[in-house]
């Protein structure tokens, strides 16, 4: 690899190229690059932030000196450091405002001449020092302390100021925790430049965000967009990440004209409050609905323009990803979501700018929620490939990619890393309906090891054998049973030629001990992985989907255990029409959960070939050979295997890997 400092930037080449940079094979670079990983469960130790020291702590007229060696003058502003835990502590710790915003100033801010710093002073970390000019423009923290004085927050999070910029290990640290910083935020900010200037602007905005848009004013509020959009912030891969974290609490500031001040806040929203937010100076809308709502307009009105470029440039930085994806299921004729998210991810996140190459691994790594990360540090020091680094991380976090060797058209090595994991990522996953991208998300291998052969990682092996297949269950309307209940009835009573006493049994037990709930709808439901694979389940039963039952199977020698303890269900009505040819799933999950290190549920259920490995024997002993599995397809299942532990099983490669 190249000797130079830093990560090679070759997103943009073929993987072919690089491996022949490299001169090894792909795997080989990744299994190199893997030394670096690092697990931590908590990088956010503590939070420093900034609050306004006011009178109070400051005494008037008392003379500060800056860096220059200059009196600082009597109308700066002095930012007082303190500690939060918002990890730990959901209460105060998490009541900061977490704000997004550009080092570089906007192309309006130049224009405006807001580019000044120094009037606000920083206290310095350490005692008996000179409080110090913030390197933060003067603009950013007018309207930083403008907001937080109106939502009644005294602290303040800004990169610039609350990272230790000049310590290399505490960067690295701020670096892989920033995910943390903005999700567990209560008051987390997006400072946006485009100025609203005319009443016109006001209201057409307006009318986006009540889905109220004239026929006469859809070009205008498509120019408006693209203005909006075009702003520095939605370019940088940082705020993009920033922003994807907030979730639901990003708020936008877009700035507006004093005299529009009056008319912003008469603009009411269905329940009365302020449309468009009630902070002197600052329009207010949420990221989500703004995204929402400018996705719905850019759909619809690209189906009737000639031009579809600018819908698609509004798309591609602003777009909300859940309402996007559904429109692509729509026109494909598929009735969910039925891919991974992540590779999209890396688009937003490799097509956006910024400073330093390797943070794009952080950045990734934070965006998906991923547990192990790569020392940047290393990587940089070691002049690592970005684009294998990609992949490296991809694969360690447990994403999954076919690897059956009679499938076509998937990646080849003339593709770069995105076109690559775009391809060959696995793609067609089937959650339920209403759950599509957050079941996709925890659909990962769990406690991957990269090997020379290939992905180890650990589950069950169900061996395939009964197939049901039965007329759509009706409602009955006196009855008190559920299509899961009826269904383990079935089992017990022969209805399918035997008795599956045991399965039933499970069956039973569980439905009681889990009754459905209702949502707001009055519909039923039940949660939680288990509870959306009994819903699978019952879906089937009421379409007349087909079932097949599963055993286990033990992966070292190949048998499988008496009775059945799992239902599978079927894509369609020609599947297993062969009941005697043997198929296999594998199944692996975690059911603990905590997000906040990156710990997500881990759930995997696929149809799978096996390729049964010979054990090897040592000094009279055999020792654990993993069979090897290559996947068929994503097969959802509703099993029980408690007191059978998971054991190891070996993912091979795709052959391109391996070239």
């Amino acid at each position: 690899m190249s000797k130079d400092r830093g990560v090679v930037k070759d997103t943009s080449l073929p993987l072919g190229q690089i491996r022949d940079r490299i001169s090894s094979s792909i795997i080989s670079s990744v299994l190199d690059i893997q030394k670096y990983a690092v697990t931590r469960e908590n990088w956010l130790r503590s939070l420093e932030c900034l609050y306004w020291a006011g009178d109070n702590e400051e005494p008037s007229g008392k003379r500060r000196r800056v860096e220059n060696g200059s009196v600082a003058t009597g109308s700066s502003e002095l930012l007082r450091r303190r500690y939060l835990d918002p990890v730990w502590d959901d209460e105060g710790g998490r009541d900061y405002v977490a704000v997004s915003y550009t080092w570089e100033p906007s192309k309006e801010e130049e224009e405006a001449g807001y580019e000044t710093t120094g009037r606000y002073l920083v206290e310095p970390r350490k005692t008996g020092k000179s409080a110090l000019p913030s390197e933060v423009r003067d603009v950013v923290w007018d309207r930083v302390l403008n907001y937080a004085d109106h939502v009644g927050c005294e602290n303040i999070w800004i990169d610039r100021e609350c990272v230790n910029q000049d310590n290399k290990a505490e960067k690295e640290a701020a670096i892989q925790s920033m995910h943390l910083v903005y999700n567990l935020s209560r008051w987390p900010i997006a400072l946006l430049t485009r100025v609203i200037t005319t009443a016109e602007e006001l209201d057409l905005l307006a009318d986006l965000m009540c889905g109220e848009v004239s026929p006469e004013d859809e070009e205008a509020v498509l120019n408006l967009l693209d203005d909006i959009t075009s702003n520095l912030w939605w370019t940088r891969a940082w705020t993009f990440q920033e922003d994807h974290k907030a979730s639901t609490r990003m708020m936008l500031l877009i700035p507006h004209t004093r005299d529009l001040e009056k008319r912003k806040q008469a603009i009411e929203g269905l329940n009365g409050e302020p449309l468009l937010g009630d902070v002197e100076g600052e329009i207010c809308i949420k990221s989500m609905n703004f995204r929402r709502k400018a996705t719905e307009f850019c759909l619809s009105y690209r189906k009737r323009a000639e031009d579809k470029d600018i819908c698609d440039k509004i798309l591609k930085a602003a777009a909300q990803y859940n309402i996007l994806l559904g429109n692509e299921c729509l026109l494909s004729g598929v009735r969910s979501v039925s891919r991974s998210m992540s590779p999209t991810i890396l688009s937003d996140i490799l097509s956006r700018g910024i400073k330093e190459e390797s943070d794009r691994l952080a950045i990734m790594a934070n965006c998906c929620t991923y547990g192990t990360r790569l020392d940047s540090n290393c990587l940089k020091a070691d002049g690592s490939s970005l684009s294998l680094s990609i992949l490296a991380l991809y694969l360690l976090n447990g994403e999954i990619i076919e690897n059956d060797p009679g499938q076509s058209g998937r990646g080849t090595l003339n593709d770069n890393v995105y076109e690559y994991l775009s391809k060959q990522s696995l793609s067609n996953f089937r959650p339920p309906i209403d759950h599509g991208l957050t079941f996709i998300r925890n659909c990962r291998f769990l406690d991957p090891q990269l090997t020379p052969d290939g992905t180890q990682t650990k589950g069950h092996l169900w061996k395939l054998g009964k197939v049901i297949r039965r007329k759509p269950m009706k409602w009955e309307k006196y009855s008190s049973l559920r299509p899961l209940d009826k269904f383990a009835t079935e089992l017990e009573y022969r209805d399918y030629g035997c008795s599956y006493t045991d399965l039933a049994a499970r069956l039973l037990a569980w439905a009681y001990e889990n009754p459905p709930k209702l949502d707001e709808n009055g519909r039923s439901y039940r949660s939680g992985w288990r509870g959306w694979m009994a819903g699978e389940v019952e879906e089937a039963l009421m379409e007349g989907k087909v079932l097949r039952l599963g055993c286990l199977v033990h992966p070292k020698y190949g048998s499988d255990a008496s009775s059945y303890r799992a239902v599978f269900v079927s894509d369609g009505d020609d599947d297993w029409q062969d009941e005697t040819a043997k198929s296999y799933a594998f199944t692996s999950s975690r059911l603990v959960e905590d997000p906040v290190f990156g710990n997500t549920q881990r759930h995997v259920s696929l149809e799978v070939d096996v390729e049964w490995q010979r054990q090897e024997e040592s000094g009279g002993r055999s020792s654990y050979v993993p069979p090897k599995l290559y996947i068929k397809r994503w097969l959802n299942g509703f099993c029980f295997f408690e007191g059978v532990s998971q054991r190891p099983v070996l993912f091979p490669w795709p052959a391109a890997l391996l070239e």
